[in-house]
C-alpha cells in the first residue's frame, strides 16, 4: 500500500520531538460542509473523505477538523464538526485559523534555502556566526554546529531545552511551555550544554535546533524578528495572508479554540524566542497555496528554494527515508513516488501536511484537539492518489 510506513515514521518522530508535551498536559453527529471547491470531482472526493473522517470524529463532539486537498484541477476544502467562534458554533472552513505546531519547521527550512540563494548565509556556515557576540554555541571535537546540521536535525542538540519544563512550572505556565523561555534563557542554555555525541553523527529531532535556526536567520538578515523575515520573504510572495505568529484582532476571531484530549479548553501556545520551531498559525487556504508552490504548480520567486529544501540532505536511518531542510521525505518501495510531509502538535491542536509531486496531489489537515492526524492524513492522501490513478492520466 502506498505510504504504508508513514504512520510508523510519524509515531517515532512524534515521540521523539513533537511539540506536544505529554508531561505538561493531563495528557456525534458528523457535521460536514464543503466550504471551497474548484474540482469537478468534488462529490466523489467528499464521499471518500467522509468515509475516512467519520470514524475519526466518533466520540469527539468538541473536535473541529478541516481537510484540504490540492491537485492540478484545483482545491477542495471540507469542514467537519464544530468550532465556537465569537460565541457561535459553526463548521470550520478554509478561513478558520489553527495553531500548526511543527509544520512551522518547513517554513523555517524554506526560509533558510531562500537566504542561501540570496547569498545571506551558506548551509555549511557555523550558526555561531549569526548570533550575538556574547552567545556561545556548544562545540565538540573542534567541530561547529552548522545551519545544515540544524535544518536536518543532526546538530546533536537535545529535543527540547533541558530546563524548559522547570522554567514553565516556575512561571506557572505548564500548559504554555515556551512562553517564558526567552533569549536570556536560550543564551544560558547554549552556554551550559554539553553535547552527548559527535555533531552530525546521527538524526535526532530537535525543536531547540530549529528554534535556534530561526533566530540565526533573522539575525543574519538583520530583520527585526523571525516573523518579519518570514512575512517579507515567504508569506507575502506566496500570498499567505493568514500565516502569522501574531494575529490581528480580526484573525483572532477566526482562531478555533483548542482542546485537550478530554475535550476541555486548552491554553494557546505563545513563544518568547523559539517560535521558528512551532509558533505559526495558519488556515487550510494558506497551506494549500503553500503546497501548490512547493510542487511548482504556482509560479513564485521561491521555486529554487523549494527545490533545495526537498532534496534528501540526510538519511534518517530507516530505509527509503530522509530529511530535507526541515522537510521529511520517503520513497515508496514499489511505486517510487517521493512523498514530502510534516506534522505538528501543540497543547490543543494537531496538523498534517503531505504532498506527492509526481502524482500532483497534496493534503492538509487541521484540527483543534491533540489527537494525531497522521494516519488519517495518510489514508486521505492514499485514497485521492488512487482515485486519480483510476480516473486515468491528467490532462
Amino acid at each position: 500500500m502506498p505510504f504504508k510506513n508513514l504512520a510508523v515514521t510519524a509515531s517515532i518522530i512524534s515521540r521523539a520531538g513533537s511539540l506536544f508535551f505529554l508531561f505538561f498536559l493531563s495528557s456525534l453527529c458528523l457535521c460536514v460542509s464543503v466550504v471551497s471547491s474548484s474540482c469537478r470531482a468534488a462529490a466523489p472526493d467528499r464521499a471518500a473523505v467522509d468515509e475516512l473522517v467519520k470514524p475519526f470524529l466518533k466520540d469527539k463532539p468538541y473536535l473541529g477538523l478541516v481537510a484540504g486537498i490540492t491537485r492540478p484541477t484545483g482545491h477542495q476544502v471540507f469542514g467537519y464538526g464544530e468550532v465556537t467562534l465569537e460565541g457561535k458554533k459553526q463548521v470550520p472552513d478554509a478561513a478558520t485559523l489553527f495553531e500548526i505546531g511543527s509544520i512551522t519547521k518547513i517554513f523555517t527550512g524554506t526560509l533558510l534555502a531562500d537566504q542561501v540563494l540570496c547569498g545571506t548565509v551558506r548551509l555549511d556556515d557555523p550558526v555561531q556566526n549569526y548570533l550575538p557576540n556574547d552567545w556561545i554555541v556548544p562545540r565538540r571535537d573542534d567541530r561547529d554546529i552548522t545551519l545544515l546540521h540544524l535544518a536536518t536535525h543532526t546538530s546533536s542538540l537535545p529535543v527540547q531545552p533541558p530546563l524548559i519544563g522547570f522554567i514553565a512550572l516556575l512561571n506557572k505556565t505548564p500548559f504554555n511551555p515556551y512562553s517564558k523561555f526567552d533569549e536570556t534563557q536560550l543564551r544560558k542554555t547554549l552556554a551550559d550544554l554539553k553535547l552527548s555525541r559527535p555533531i552530525g553523527s546521527r538524526f535526532e529531532y530537535s525543536n531547540l535546533g530549529v528554534g535556534l535556526l530561526g533566530h540565526a536567520l533573522a539575525h543574519a538578515a538583520k530583520a527585526k524578528t523571525y516573523e518579519d523575515l518570514l512575512v517579507q520573504r515567504l508569506a507575502k510572495p506566496l500570498a499567505l495572508a493568514d500565516t502569522r505568529l501574531q494575529l490581528s484582532a480580526e484573525q483572532s476571531k477566526r482562531l478555533a479554540p483548542g482542546h485537550n484530549k478530554e475535550g476541555e479548553p486548552a491554553s494557546p501556545w505563545t513563544f518568547a524566542c523559539l517560535e521558528a520551531c512551532g509558533g505559526l498559525r495558519s488556515t487550510a487556504h494558506d497551506l494549500l497555496l503553500f503546497v501548490d508552490a512547493a510542487m511548482n504548480r504556482r509560479k513564485t520567486p521561491l521555486a529554487e528554494a523549494f527545490r533545495m529544501v526537498q532534496q534528501p540532505w540526510r538519511e534518517i536511518g530507516r530505509k527509503g527515508e530522509a530529511v530535507g531542510l526541515c522537510w521529511f521525505r520517503r520513497e515508496h518501495e514499489v511505486e517510487k513516488d517521493d512523498m514530502l510531509w510534516h506534522n505538528g502538535g501543540t497543547g490543543g491542536y494537531r496538523s498534517f501536511l503531505a504532498l506527492v509531486p509526481e502524482k500532483g496531489v497534496g493534503v492538509v489537515l487541521l484540527s483543534n484537539s491533540p489527537h494525531s492526524l497522521d494516519k488519517l492524513g495518510d489514508a486521505i492522501l492514499k485514497k485521492i492518489a488512487e482515485n486519480d490513478s483510476e480516473a486515468g492520466p491528467k490532462r
